[in-house]
């Protein structure tokens, strides 16, 4: 029973010496889509990591239209917002699976995007018992 508990000890104190990494990181990546260039209109930062902020200024219209996409094109956020000139929210994107998203801004009949990657690194470091 003894050498149970021991071997039981070793194993887990080998688990917590040679545990994992994981980091999830996000890209922005260039957009083609029939899409108005943004120049200095739609800004996608990343505050920290898996949170933006996005920030549209100089509306045309009085309202815009924000959305998140995935690559199926399946609307994963949608917004409304009246603005008289600028629109500023922050989003909290860590629950998202990896994958290529973008953000969407449609202002009158003009349409502002951003595209962005969300790759997992995972590292780990083995270790042996003796």
């Amino acid at each position: 029973m003894k050498t149970k508990n021991i071997i039981l000890a070793a194993a887990l104190t080998g688990l917590l010496f040679s545990g994992s990494t994981f980091r999830t990181n996000a890209q922005a990546t260039a957009t083609s889509d029939k899409t108005v260039s943004a120049d200095n209109k739609l800004s996608v930062l990343e505050v920290k990591p898996m949170q933006f902020r996005v920030s549209y200024n100089k509306s045309q219209s009085n309202a815009v239209s924000v959305r998140i996409l995935d690559t199926d094109k399946n609307v994963l956020f949608s917004e409304s917002k009246r603005t008289d000139s600028n629109y500023l929210k922050y989003f909290d994107l860590s629950t998202l699976l990896d994958g290529t998203y973008t953000f969407e801004i449609t202002d009158g009949k003009e349409k502002y995007t951003q595209s962005f990657d969300i790759l997992t690194k995972t590292s780990r470091v083995v270790s042996s018992i003796n």
